[in-house]
């Protein structure tokens, strides 16, 4: 037989829900902060750049640049520009866009902007590819585009061996389909050596197949841009941004692009080749003088 106490409630049944609610009232609070913990913790997207330098620090116009960088972050995936801004400010003058890279990697590159002398900044820019407003980047390097040094020196008749100056077709000014003769033809036997008339640096070298062919502008010690036109296939000794001495071998004669027949077209722009209120003058009195 089990005794039962009638004057007193079941002393377990009583203690049992207080029991547990202690253990509720004590557990919540750890509960709660728990979530209120993980519901502050979100990591936000970060990019931040390790490395970043532009070299050389001073080219001549038309040189090449090498562009070494490093950004680390927790996007695995950004978005990466370099802009050429003028020292003085404004908008950028020229801008290289390297398009989708790894974060965490040195990254290179070799850049050849199209720039006039003067001091530039270069501005790293680097966007995550998923979220480009939490999570950018950015870092600066010097860039100074200037003339190389030269010495002014007495002008050399451009072709080196047997020419000829050929008749009025050949001139300045003669009529062309659509245009006048911006030059003075000097016909030569291709391979016929073309040399520097002055010192200066290549500010232009390159190709046009209806058109000039292969040609090179050379910008004088003398603030005069010379051009050299239809030069022989293979035959182009410098590039661009190089400085050269008068006398200093270009390349060849030759009848690339819209030629008839083996001569060099050659042009004289005092105020600059093809820049703003330029015009070319006649080189025939040039060359007549520098021919002696």
């Amino acid at each position: 037989m089990v005794e039962h106490c009638t004057e007193c409630t079941d002393p377990p049944l009583v203690r049992r829900p207080l029991a547990l609610s202690a253990v509720a009232l004590v557990l919540a609070p750890a509960t709660a902060s728990a979530q209120t913990g993980g519901a502050e913790y979100r990591p936000e997207p970060w990019l931040t750049p390790r490395a970043f330098a532009v070299s050389p620090a001073v080219i001549a116009p038309g040189a090449e640049l090498t562009i070494r960088l490093r950004v680390d972050g927790l996007p695995r995936r950004m978005r990466v520009r370099i802009d050429l801004v003028p020292e003085t400010g404004g908008p950028a003058a020229t801008r290289l866009r390297l398009g989708r890279r790894v974060t965490g990697r040195v990254i290179t590159a070799r850049w050849t902007p199209e720039l006039p002398p003067g001091r530039y900044v270069a501005r790293l820019r680097a966007t995550s590819v998923l979220n480009r407003e939490k999570a950018r980047a950015s870092g600066v390097s010097a860039v100074e585009v200037t003339a190389p040094p030269t010495v002014a020196s007495t002008g050399i008749f451009p072709v080196q061996g047997v020419w000829d100056l050929g008749g009025e077709d050949a001139r300045f000014g003669a009529g062309r389909a659509g245009h006048t003769h911006q030059g003075q033809d000097i016909i030569a036997a291709a391979g016929t050596p073309v040399v520097a008339p002055r010192g200066g640096f290549v500010s232009w070298r390159a190709y046009q197949a209806r058109g000039a062919g292969h040609y090179i502008v050379l910008h004088g010690d003398d603030a005069r841009d010379y051009v050299f036109m239809h030069l022989q296939d293979g035959s182009l000794l410098v590039q661009k941004g190089q400085a050269v001495t008068a006398g200093q071998p270009l390349g060849a004669v030759g009848a690339t692009g819209r030629a008839d027949g083996a001569h060099l077209h050659f042009e004289i722009w005092p105020g600059g080749w093809f820049a703003d209120d330029s015009q070319p003058i006649d080189p025939l009195p040039e060359l007549l003088a520098w021919a002696g």
